[in-house]
């Protein structure tokens, strides 16, 4: 059986060199929703990688058939890490130090040599989903809700999704994650000389969704970009946003939408990512070359101006006590409330 490990990422190289000695059981309470894992494009079939959230240590996989599995990486048998010396053999992770065989729910099901599969033979496992280029895991106690939000991007005939950059930021989950909220500083740090507002849409239960406008109605465009932009939480930490000509949601898709993603990864460690759904301005049997040239058109601006808040995001740290001034506007004040109220409640203590 050959080792086939997952391709290293830069970001997987950082959150080596820093987490592996540290990483512990602690991690803060946050919003019970749908969490960005990685790019989809990131884990081919057969592959195995670690990832950190939530101050534990996952093996992530995809199997030869294209399913996902998310599973503690410490083996139950006697704790080698499946995520490193693991590899992946038809729909199952095969441990290897003893050969013991899991599929993507955790579940022994194979042991060599053995007539029996002890019971208490499990892995905890996480819900996994994929959508719009990304794979999700699901936090919360119960089952999974729904992924909503993204499903006009699932026609892969119409639309191509883009993976963007994952920055580790050195700062807990709620300071990177309001930052999509924060209109104020677009005119200084994206689009020189534009002041921008905001105008919340709906704030209730786990829905949050804001209108980003010009505050001068003379304003022509952000950067390259129209106006007026709606932004959807689709989950707690994950926001779209979609360009619009005006005050009013367009009838038809957008041309393109931009993914922002923010996970915990533990305390004062967070990733931040972001990801593109463009939309295909022909089929691929006729323009496959115009399609790929306005997509990585649209993948450079946004590269860019994502680039802008990369020092920031990166060294940003929370404030003792808030300072506010008129310009901060309502959006940011409204998240922490909303990301408050869906937090999750405390993970029961137990033992194996």
């Amino acid at each position: 059986m050959k080792l086939r490990r997952g391709r290293t990422r830069p970001y997987d190289r950082e959150l080596d060199d820093r987490l592996l000695p540290a990483v512990g059981d602690e991690q803060e309470r946050v919003p019970v929703g749908w969490y960005f894992a990685r790019f989809s494009s990131h884990l081919s079939c057969g592959e195995v990688v670690p990832v950190t959230y939530m101050s534990r240590q996952y093996a992530l996989f995809r199997t030869d058939d294209g399913r996902l599995g998310m599973i503690d990486s410490q083996c139950c048998h006697m704790g080698a890490d499946l995520s490193r010396c693991g590899k992946v053999s038809g729909e199952h992770l095969v441990c290897g130090f003893h050969a013991w065989e899991f599929d993507t729910e955790g579940i022994c099901r194979k042991i060599p040599g053995a007539d029996r599969i002890p019971p208490r033979a499990t892995q905890r496992s996480v819900p996994v989903t994929e959508r719009a280029g990304i794979i999700w895991f699901w936090h919360g106690l119960g089952p999974a809700e729904p992924l909503t939000g993204l499903d006009f991007a699932e026609d892969r005939r119409r639309h191509m999704h883009l993976a963007g950059r994952v920055l580790i930021c050195y700062t807990d989950l709620l300071p990177i994650s309001e930052h999509v909220t924060d209109v104020a500083h677009w005119p200084y740090t994206h689009s020189p000389g534009r002041r921008m507002t905001s105008v919340i849409l709906r704030d209730e239960g786990r829905h949050f969704s804001f209108r980003i406008q010009p505050a001068d109605p003379d304003g022509t465009r952000i950067h390259h970009f129209r106006p007026y932009a709606l932004a959807s939480l689709v989950n707690p930490t994950t926001a779209l946003v979609t360009p619009q000509r005006g005050p009013e949601p367009a009838d038809t898709p957008p041309s393109m939408a931009f993914v922002a993603a923010v996970s915990p990864v533990r305390p004062g460690v967070t990733i931040a990512t972001w990801g593109l759904i463009v939309r295909k301005l022909g089929p691929d049997w006729l323009l496959w070359p115009v399609n790929r040239l306005w997509a990585a058109f649209v993948w450079r601006l946004v590269r860019r101006n994502h680039d802008a808040d990369v020092a920031i995001l990166r060294w940003m740290r929370p404030v003792a006590k808030d300072l506010w001034s008129a310009d901060d506007g309502p959006t940011v004040r409204a998240y922490r409330r909303f990301y408050r109220r869906n937090l999750a409640p405390p993970e029961p203590t137990t033992s194996r």
